[in-house]
């Protein structure tokens, strides 16, 4: 016995009607649901890939995004404009002074110790020139070379007593390497993962339709 179940495109779409509303809604949930899990990825994969310590909470809150709405089914990943650094960070590049600045201040590698961040720390210039060991300025055998300027220190003792600088503090620009694949992070996670949220917000709105 045989048994045959026929309905029309016009049964059909009344039946899904429910659904066929939320259409709007399911998407808007899923793009923002996926942005919010890339906005996660990113910032977790920032200490596993090259950012000693993680991003910053400074850094870390610059993350956003712009919401799709049921009328915009866009959104948007990004870092706030008022956080220029982490241009360099991203993409690498030249780094030069704040606006406002005439120079730089960097440590010199390996030389001073940085917060778990790998900047350093604020009132870290102040307590090394509480030192009697420390000074601000240049050597004596080099006064009157201004690259030379920086934070020095003394070390060893006798005939190997010598000056060594531990900070920068008349750099121009220095180079920077790009140390956060932030976007790739985010754009692999939307690839790998939108259609999952995609059937998660259908499920809901066919559970939820009336």
């Amino acid at each position: 016995m045989a048994s045959k179940f026929v309905i029309s495109a016009e049964e059909l779409e009344k039946l899904l009607q429910p659904v066929l509303r939320q259409v709007p809604f399911i998407a808007m949930t899923a793009i923002n649901n996926t942005l919010f899990h890339a906005r996660k990825e990113s910032l977790k994969q920032a200490e596993r890939q090259g950012i000693a310590g993680g991003l910053a909470p400074w850094s870390k809150r610059a993350l956003r995004y712009d919401k799709a709405k049921k009328n915009y089914l866009q959104g948007t990943l990004y870092f706030v404009g008022n956080r220029t650094y982490m241009n360099t960070v991203l993409e690498g590049g030249t780094v030069r002074p704040k606006p406002g600045k005439k120079e730089l201040v960097a440590p010199v590698k390996g030389k001073v110790h940085l917060n778990r961040y790998g900047n350093l720390r604020k009132g870290k210039i102040k307590s090394l020139l509480n030192n009697p060991k420390y000074f601000r300025g240049t050597p004596p055998n080099n006064k009157n070379n201004q690259r030379a300027y920086g934070i020095w220190r003394e070390r060893g003792r006798g005939k190997s007593k010598r000056l060594e600088r531990v900070i920068y503090l008349n750099l121009q620009q220095r180079k920077a390497r790009k140390t956060y694949r932030g976007d790739e992070f985010a754009s692999r996670y939307v690839a790998r993962n939108f259609k999952k949220h995609l059937a998660k917000a259908t499920r809901r709105a066919i559970k939820t339709a009336r």
